[in-house]
């Protein structure tokens, strides 16, 4: 849902940057209907505004927050606000997906979309 201030955060494992782009692409029909991708469809996310939203994938595992979300926008507050919502990353995280301004309800937790992994770790303020 949308909402000002807030920004959600999953984590997973993803096989490479072609396939977290896949994952993360949106479509309309020929008929001009909103098609979700593939991650929303999984987490049951009707829609975010796509303009807001960062992703990154990285080639090297990664194992702490501070590695996993720099460079980001708000980098130093969403790093210290997500660490206070949990102090360690599970193992082998490669990709983060931050939309902004949109609060996840955390119908869904974490999916396993063919090869790929994603956890949703929460939503915090970032400003």
């Amino acid at each position: 849902m949308e909402k000002n201030g807030i920004v959600s955060l999953w984590i997973g494992t993803v096989i490479n940057a072609e396939e977290l782009d896949r994952l993360l692409t949106t479509s309309y029909s020929d008929e001009g209907d909103y098609i979700r991708s593939i991650f929303a469809e999984y987490f049951k996310i009707i829609r975010y505004d796509e303009d807001l939203r960062e992703a990154e994938y990285y080639e090297n595992k990664v194992d702490n927050f501070y590695e996993l979300l720099e460079g980001f926008s708000y980098d130093y507050k969403v790093i210290s606000e997500f660490k206070k919502v949990t102090e360690e990353l599970p193992e082998n995280i490669n990709v983060a997906i931050l939309p902004y301004n949109f609060e996840y309800n955390g119908e869904v937790v974490q999916a396993t979309i063919q090869s790929n992994y994603l956890q949703f770790v929460g939503s915090i303020k970032y400003k």
